[in-house]
């Protein structure tokens, strides 16, 4: 293979576990949307549901649909509002969706759905859903006429800004969100808490369901956790190694001189991949556990990077590249880090390898 994506299963039920000894009585809804941030929506869903893990989120109806195909006894909700045309669809394959609209509403009314709705209740994310006055309205709407409310949620904009700002206005959300507290005799999920919630909040009054997202994966925002377990890991091949005899630009652009004497590796792996263009003389990866910098423009399908002296003995081609890990996604310097935009990113063309116990069990795309 020219890459590929590890996946460490094993390590996931770990950390979900975690998870479930940190939420105590809560249920767990794993958030698989945009292909479960690029590990595979399908198969992450088949691992989980086959461990006790019931209950998945998705953010279109299409995704949802895509897990339907699996034909598990699991619960599926769609975080983002759909279009009305749509929500016959979900009820007629038992999608939950959410509410954020009086028209959803009373489409719902109109054609006596029995689709099941969150209602999705702005505390200050400031995306979708009812303000919580507005929100008090809707739910009694709802209950008054027969309309199948599972859920009422909101969702936490700034759990894992790490600062006192941002520990009180998240405070002030679910302090906001409490209110309808007053409904969990009536209504099956009270949910607020993502991954910053859950491993930075789960002491608040906060509803009987969590949702984890990127925290399944052994992260916070950019940051490992370090009581949760290590799942991916994306590798690829060394493709050449040269020394070079003169000073000698590299890549496009001649961004990066190499000096006489040095030695550098091209790699199978570029920006196609999911090695953002930005990382350019920016980031690094790990080869025989030595760190290389990432040197020159980050090409379409390949990049080149720099070998220290201590492993140049060591190096051949075909030797293998540590390309994408948590710890590395930690230290790359760019300005506008996002660990779900590097996860989400990595491209169709390589490989998915689900690993249990260290082995291989399933290689796709």
């Amino acid at each position: 293979m020219r890459a590929w994506l590890e996946i460490e299963m094993d390590n996931l039920l770990f950390n979900i576990d975690k998870i479930r000894k940190k939420v105590e009585n809560r249920e767990i809804m794993a958030v698989v949307k945009a292909n479960s941030y690029g590990f595979g929506a399908k198969e992450t869903v088949r691992y989980l549901s086959e461990h006790g893990v019931k209950k998945f989120a998705v953010a279109c109806l299409d995704e949802a649909l895509e897990l339907r195909e699996l034909k598990l006894p699991v619960e599926i909700l769609i975080l983002g509002v759909i279009f009305l045309d749509e929500i016959d669809i979900a009820d007629r394959n038992d999608i939950q969706i959410t509410v954020g609209n009086w028209d959803q509403i009373e489409y719902i009314k109109k054609n006596n759905l029995k689709v099941g709705v969150h209602i999705k209740i702005d505390t200050g994310m400031g995306r979708l859903g009812f303000l919580p006055e507005e929100g008090e309205r809707v739910v009694e709407y709802c209950l008054a006429n027969n309309i199948n409310i599972v859920g009422i949620y909101s969702h936490l904009s700034d759990a894992d800004g790490f600062n006192r700002e941002s520990d009180n206005y998240t405070e002030t959300q679910i302090k906001k969100f409490q209110i309808f507290e007053k409904y969990k005799d009536r209504v099956k999920y009270i949910h607020i808490l993502n991954s910053g919630g859950i491993l930075r909040f789960n002491h608040e009054l906060s509803g009987n369901l969590v949702r984890a997202g990127i925290c399944m994966y052994g992260m916070i925002a950019n940051y490992r956790v370090p009581e949760l377990k290590r799942v991916f890991c994306v590798k690829t091949k060394i493709l050449s190694i040269r020394t070079v005899e003169e000073d000698s630009f590299i890549s496009y652009g001649r961004k990066y001189t190499l000096h006489k004497g040095e030695t550098y590796a091209t790699i199978g792996v570029g920006y196609a991949d999911g090695i953002k263009k930005e990382f350019s003389n920016r980031s690094y990866v790990i080869i025989e556990n030595e760190k290389c910098p990432i040197i020159g423009e980050i090409c379409m399908d390949m990049c080149m990077v720099k070998i220290p002296d201590s492993i140049k003995d060591k190096v051949q081609i075909e030797t293998e590249v540590i390309v994408v890990r948590d710890d590395i996604i930690e230290e790359i310097n760019v300005e506008h880090k996002c660990s779900w935009d590097i996860l989400t990113g990595i491209g169709r063309r390589v490989y998915r390898v689900y690993k249990e116990n260290g082995k291989p069990y399933l290689i796709t795309r």
